[in-house]
């Protein structure tokens, strides 16, 4: 039998039953096909959830969550939701909050304990102390591990102390004078005096003075000295560590002053002494001419000698450490001897054979050789001078500038590769042992090297002779 016949034997009633339950089934199968995922975080553990809600509110419903007043939701219940978005739900929880033995609760979803006696209404000041769960807290603004059950706030009470004449306010909830004093720094010493005593109860506004012993540090001798004085002086206080200036010892600060308020004193030993010291005065060199050494030659005459210079040194010396030296006298012990220089003074002819036949010259100088033309010497084509050389001459091949401190004008010269020439020109950087080979332009030729320059006969006056080259 096939499912054709069989259909065909049924009642019409059943088979309108039968399509009803189809329809239904299929109804089914597309609703939970169609429910959407949704992440769900509650206390920070993380749940799923099928849904088929359109707001945040609708998918925690079918989720099961039901809500509370102080419960948080992130997005908020009303948030329209999306695909791939994640709910987060923070649910309260009761927390017992104690102020000062007076119990009462709130439903809050915060953790931290500041935040949770905020949440009862409960603000928070300098030297109140927090206890969660038992523990007291070093920041009540912190989270715990776990989430409170209990809160307990001990309230600060406000205390003035008088410090030396010096009001400061304080809070705390120390249950003695002496713990809220040590809770603020403020470290007793056997020496100081409090009224009224450390052992004092604190159960509302308190008032007392404190009269504290004077902490320094005494640096003396190469020693440190940390101890406590009574002393209102810098003097007293060294007196009392045992420390006394003597001579010319002082203190910083100074003996008359007050205890500074950092309490450091430093004491400096102080002494002098005189030494003699010897200083090397230097000798000058000086030159002297001589007959029958030949010009452009040297000769030691003297070698000169140091003379000696005594000092008498005054010494101050601060904790053996050198701060100052004052001469107070000096005298020359030996006097300096001159060094002497002779320098040649004969003239001797020799010659010299060149392409332009046998010259006589007097004098042989190393110097170094640039070469210039009217367009290379640093004139303007429009200047009245252009071309002129500074003795009046045109400039042309044979005419040379020189250092006129050395060479006179009209001084004859051979200069082996540019042939004779006469000194006619300077130039602005033509010093020393410089000679600039002046040319005409068609005949120009590049110069950069050192040369023998021959000083031609006839031999000049004696008093227009440098006989000391530089």
């Amino acid at each position: 039998m096939n499912l054709t016949r069989f259909a065909e034997r049924l009642p019409p009633s059943c088979l309108r039953l039968a399509a009803a339950f189809l329809a239904l089934a299929g109804m089914i199968l597309v609703y939970l096909a169609t429910a959407r995922e949704t992440v769900l975080i509650v206390d920070g553990r993380v749940a799923q959830i099928r849904t088929h809600a359109r707001t945040v509110g609708g998918a925690l419903h079918d989720g099961g969550w039901e809500l509370t007043p102080a419960d948080r939701v992130t997005p908020d219940t009303q948030a329209r939701l999306l695909p791939g978005m994640t709910i987060r739900l923070d649910r309260a929880q009761t927390v017992l909050v104690e102020i000062d033995g007076e119990a009462s609760t709130v439903e809050t979803t915060e953790t931290a304990p500041a935040n949770i006696l905020a949440a009862a209404g409960v603000r928070l000041y300098p030297g109140d102390r927090v206890w969660s769960d038992g523990i007291q807290t070093a920041d009540p603004a912190q989270v715990p591990a776990r989430r409170p059950r209990r809160i307990r706030l001990e309230t600060a009470s406000p205390i003035t102390l008088i410090v030396d004449g010096a009001n400061r306010q304080l809070r705390s909830a120390a249950p003695t004078l002496g713990e809220a004093l040590w809770e603020a720094g403020i470290t007793l010493h056997s020496a100081d005096r409090l009224e009224p005593g450390p052992q004092t109860p604190i159960d509302g506004p308190l008032t007392a003075t404190l009269r504290t012993s004077r902490p320094v540090v005494v640096l003396a001798e190469g020693a440190r000295h940390d101890t406590r004085v009574a002393a209102s002086t810098v003097g007293e206080a060294l007196a009392q560590v045992g420390l006394t200036p003597v001579g010319l010892d002082y203190a910083v600060p100074a003996i008359t002053e007050p205890v500074p308020e950092d309490g450091q004193i430093r004491l400096v030993r102080v002494r002098e002494q005189f030494l003699v010291e010897q200083e090397p005065l230097p000798f000058e060199t000086t030159y002297q001419a001589i007959a029958d050494l030949e010009i452009d030659n040297q000769r030691l005459v003297n070698p000169g000698a140091y003379g000696v210079t005594i000092h008498r040194v005054r010494l101050r010396l601060e904790d053996e450490q050198e701060v100052n030296r004052s001469v107070e006298g000096e005298w020359v012990a030996v006097e300096p001897q001159d060094r002497v220089v002779g320098y040649g003074t004969q003239i001797v002819i020799r010659t010299l054979s060149t392409p332009e036949g046998t010259l006589e010259y007097w004098r042989a100088v190393t110097m170094y050789a640039t070469s210039y033309s009217p367009s290379r010497a640093g004139t303007s084509p429009d200047a009245p001078w252009y071309g002129i050389t500074a003795s009046g001459k045109p400039l042309t091949k044979g005419l040379v500038a020189i250092d006129r401190s050395l060479i006179p004008f009209g001084t004859r010269m051979y200069v082996p590769g540019y042939g004779q020439a006469e000194a006619a020109d300077v130039g602005g950087g033509v010093h020393g042992r410089w000679i600039d080979l002046g040319y005409d332009e068609g005949n120009f030729i590049n110069w950069h090297q050192y040369v023998t320059v021959y000083f031609l006969t006839p031999v000049p006056p004696a008093s227009s002779i440098v006989w000391i080259f530089p």
